[in-house]
């Protein structure tokens, strides 16, 4: 039995580092009920229930609400459909992608991404049979302010730390160690043995795997990564500094009353602490927004 239980434990670990670097990180940072973006809510049936992405509300003395609007880059059509109806309500939408401000992603192109994630990512979407975030957005609106860095100033920010994606998955792996160690039984994980064998002997095989995904990446244990190393990695820490400052200058237009942040989930519990200790924003609202249903 232990010869059987170490090809699944690394198919867990591998897993959440999957969800944390090629899916953008869907995991929130910390276990705290007030920093959790994304959570899985069960069903009453066997491989049945939700994942959901949050859209949290702050206001500060000014009157301008802003809203972080947690992304998960592969969920189910209808999702993004409603978030496009929602980004037409707001002044400006402030959007993570890695590109020119002008590369705008055609929506419902499949060239959207020719980047090794993006390839792994619309595989995913498609043998999961859900949508791929790039291919769903609409981009194009108006109300759009791109709010990441470009190519050239990732690579130059990771070329000045000595940072690679192996010294990343290296820094998450002690992550993930050191949470094993704390919880060595992992009585919340949704990959085990006992779980994968059931799905693989499923009627419903994709739904099965589909709905183990799904309670896996909200699992508000996840992988646990702290302030500091949020900070030492540029795909989190840099990534977040670029978006608060698109943030502070469009804070400087009056027209702006309705702002939304929409960056990955992983991001959002440290853009919401620089937010409230820096900006003056304080929380006014929260709302959960079905990404994935299972079955």
């Amino acid at each position: 039995m232990k010869n059987l239980q170490l090809p699944f434990a690394f198919l867990r670990f591998s897993a959440r580092l999957f969800v944390l670097l090629l899916c953008m990180a869907m995991h929130p940072l910390h276990a705290q009920e007030e920093s959790e973006y994304v959570r899985f809510v069960p069903g009453n049936m066997e491989w049945e229930g939700e994942l959901q992405t949050a859209i949290v509300s702050f206001e500060n003395a000014a009157g301008v609400q802003l809203n972080l609007v947690a992304a998960v880059h592969l969920g189910e059509e209808e999702y993004y459909a409603r978030l496009n109806d929602y980004f037409r309500t707001q002044d400006v939408v402030l959007y993570e992608l890695v590109a020119e401000p002008n590369q705008v992603p055609v929506r419902g192109s499949r060239e959207s991404s020719t980047s090794l994630v993006g390839f792994i990512q619309q595989a995913m979407a498609k043998f999961l049979n859900i949508g791929f975030q790039l291919d769903e957005i609409d981009y194009t609106q108006s109300n759009f302010l791109h709010a990441d860095l470009t190519p050239s100033q990732l690579n130059a920010l990771m070329a000045s730390k000595n940072e690679n994606f192996f010294t990343m998955f290296l820094n998450l792996a002690m992550a993930q160690m050191a949470e094993q160690n704390a919880a060595p039984d992992d009585r919340l994980s949704s990959f085990n043995m006992l779980s994968l064998l059931s799905a693989m002997n499923s009627e419903n095989q994709n739904a099965a795997l589909k709905f183990l995904f799904a309670q896996e990446l909200g699992r508000s244990g996840g992988v646990i990564v702290g302030e500091e190393l949020e900070q030492q990695l540029t795909l989190l820490g840099e990534r977040n500094k670029a978006a608060l400052r698109v943030l502070g200058d469009a804070l400087q237009n009056s027209d702006f009353r309705r702002v939304s942040i929409f960056y990955g989930a992983a991001h959002m519990p440290g853009i919401e602490r620089e937010i409230s200790a820096t900006m003056g924003f304080a929380r006014t609202g929260l709302s959960w927004q079905s990404a994935w249903i299972v079955p």
